[in-house]
């Protein structure tokens, strides 16, 4: 992987002989008066946005999107629908991304406190499947989710959602829409400056 294998983990080329799969990880939140961008409006006639006042009613995301060489890239996510998530949830979404490719596991992702948690590593240390991989501290543009949650966020803009219930419904269609076209995957991993297989070394 470039970037010195991001923070020294493990070699992408020793996840392809493992036949697994490299996963980044990020997580979001998106609030009921969603991100304001600039929009198009008649000259003269400034577009003007009704908020509902509820400025701190969120959901949470959670999204992973996972590599494998020969296959088409993979995009998981999990919707919280109020409160953040803690070190417990994420033993359980390690054991959801196992079950749904089936196979060994690279992750790749930053270092919030639940995941660098006694409780995560604990967990993480006793599945012969599971290898995890810390990025270095403030290197967001490392991590093609981030600019999944940028893509999507676009499809939140310049609304005002009236419940949890149409935010959530919302979240959903747009990250749907990202998993249905796995071209933008690469595009999100192009944006990065990271790949996956090493160059050929030189003769």
């Amino acid at each position: 992987m470039a970037h010195g294998n991001v923070a020294g983990g493990v070699p992408s080329a020793q996840v392809a002989a493992a036949d697994g799969w490299v996963c980044f990880e990020d997580e979001a939140g998106a609030w009921l008066n969603g991100p304001v961008r600039r929009t198009w409006g008649k000259a003269g006639h400034t577009p003007v946005l009704r908020m509902s006042g509820k400025r701190n009613d969120k959901i949470s995301m959670v999204a992973w999107i996972c590599f494998k060489e020969s296959e088409k890239p993979r995009m998981i996510y999990a919707i919280k629908p109020s409160g953040g998530y803690t070190k417990k949830d994420f033993p359980r979404f390690l054991a959801l991304l196992h079950h749904r490719l089936d196979g060994p596991v690279t992750v790749v992702r930053d270092n919030y406190s639940s995941h660098i948690s006694k409780h995560v590593k604990q967990y993480a240390q006793r599945q012969d499947w599971l290898s995890i991989i810390q990025m270095p501290s403030y290197a967001p543009e490392l991590n093609p989710v981030e600019l999944l949650w940028a893509h999507a966020k676009e499809k939140l803009a310049n609304r005002a959602f009236r419940s949890i219930h149409e935010l959530h419904r919302a979240a959903r269609s747009a990250l749907q829409y990202i998993q249905r076209h796995p071209e933008l995957l690469l595009a999100f991993l192009a944006g990065t400056g990271l790949e996956l297989t090493p160059p050929a070394s030189s003769p």
